[in-house]
């Protein structure tokens, strides 16, 4: 898997993109604060991409809804639920730490409360299990605190207890990193190139008229591509950069 990132890396150091913008792009994604939940809201770091009209073929057991995305091209969603009555829906790609190539800061699964045991949490039907980026195989996870994360599609996130800076308002951050720039433009180029891989997308809408995103449940797991990265899809890609409060 490494020497192909190492591959298709190289290759994106001869295209004819911007090594400003694709460190630009890798700047904002490490800059991001990490995962965390208060109660069922979750600050979520990702990348979005906003879904075009819906065309829609349908057969006795499942909807198929297809629309334009400007950098994935045309997506397929296939589920139960009438997608056409959401105003507004959008693909994000939540594996940030896979595009860094890091580990997890600290644990999501220890900000979620034990006592929860709401099934059905805040989410739009029961949801699939969401696969993670490229080729990685996750372990089921266990404990409830675990299947809630898992229902958020962020099992991936790991379990581990290092301690993590916190801002002025308490939210998670990261520790600033230190590179060279050379070494900063290949992490960079390494990037770019994960992003290009297949990944698992988790599908949200608006929710109402508060500032936050509900998931959208799908009878299949949403596994999406950038079409190909050009200096126009590598704008997009940085305008994509965002914190979201997913309930």
């Amino acid at each position: 898997m490494e020497t192909e990132i190492e591959t298709i890396a190289t290759r994106l150091r001869n295209a004819s993109l911007s090594l400003n913008s694709i460190t630009r792009l890798y700047d904002r994604l490490d800059q991001l604060r990490v995962p965390s939940f208060s109660g069922k809201r979750m600050t979520l770091p990702c990348i979005i991409f906003k879904l075009g009209p819906l065309s829609i073929s349908s057969n006795r057991s499942e909807r198929v809804f297809r629309a334009k995305t400007t950098v994935l091209g045309t997506v397929e969603i296939r589920t139960e639920e009438d997608l056409s009555r959401f105003k507004s829906l959008y693909l994000v790609h939540p594996w940030v730490d896979f595009l860094l190539d890091r580990q997890p800061v600290g644990s999501i699964l220890e900000t979620l409360p034990e006592e929860s045991t709401d099934e059905q949490s805040s989410t739009i039907g029961e949801l699939p299990s969401l696969p993670g980026p490229s080729t990685t195989h996750l372990a089921a996870p266990r404990s409830r605190t675990a299947q809630l994360a898992s229902r958020f599609g962020l099992s991936s996130f790991g379990r581990q207890t290092a301690t993590r800076p916190r801002d002025g308002d308490g939210a998670s951050l990261r520790p600033p990193s230190s590179l060279s720039q050379t070494d900063k433009q290949t992490r960079a180029l390494c990037m770019l190139a994960r992003l290009s891989q297949p990944f698992g997308a988790l599908l949200l809408t608006p929710s109402g008229n508060v500032a936050a995103y509900r998931r959208v449940a799908t009878e299949k797991a949403i596994t999406v591509q950038v079409e190909e990265i050009t200096p126009a899809v590598l704008n997009k890609l940085i305008e994509g950069v965002s914190i979201l409060d997913v309930l």
